[in-house]
């Protein structure tokens, strides 16, 4: 799972961001926002309940949440296939992605 906190949020929100275990900051999207790839994920589905109507986390967890819970009940959600640290691929800032 990743939480994304997205353009917008109110500073109030922002504040309690990092209270829990599971909101751990890894990354921060640099430049113009509309460029970056964070504009091609589907983000229609909000939040988890009870504050939206996201994903139930413990059904994702479940024997077969990824392959029917998920599918199943949210078919626009997007997945990530990998990710590079891009200090450690030998990607620098001078290079394009």
């Amino acid at each position: 799972e990743v939480f994304v906190v997205m353009p917008g949020a109110s500073e109030e929100q922002l504040e309690k961001f990092g209270e829990n275990s599971w909101e751990t900051p890894f990354a921060v999207i640099e430049g113009d926002l509309e460029k970056s790839a964070l504009t091609k994920i589907y983000s229609g589905y909000g939040d988890m309940p009870p504050f939206a109507k996201g994903p139930d986390s413990v059904k994702i967890y479940d024997v077969d949440g990824y392959t029917t819970y998920l599918p199943g009940k949210f078919p626009k959600l997007d997945y990530i296939d990998r990710c590079y640290v891009v200090d450690e691929v030998g990607i620098g800032e001078e290079s394009e992605l």
